[in-house]
């Protein structure tokens, strides 16, 4: 995906897991979005900033989060802008 991308919708804060990588995977379907458990969410986090749709934006690395949702909220907000 070149150039900037679309505003994300899709809000940790008000998902599960399943339901916000599920988001991802269908928002960014160019992309290959591993789909996997709870349980190993730093393993899809890892692979999802690695992806060059994300290469311009500075993502948070998921090795500093012990839970997801914290990750994915950063996340979100990196690729979105901060929220007003």
């Amino acid at each position: 995906m070149s150039g900037t991308q679309p505003f994300f919708p899709f809000l940790p804060a008000y998902s599960t897991w399943d339901d916000w990588l599920g988001n991802v995977a269908i928002y960014y379907n160019q992309e290959l979005i591993p789909l996997v458990d709870e349980l190993n969410w730093k393993e899809a986090a890892k692979d999802i900033v690695e992806l060059s749709t994300f290469a311009s934006y500075p993502v948070p690395r998921p090795e500093h989060y012990e839970q997801w949702d914290q990750w994915a909220t950063d996340f979100t907000e990196q690729i979105n802008g901060p929220s007003r």
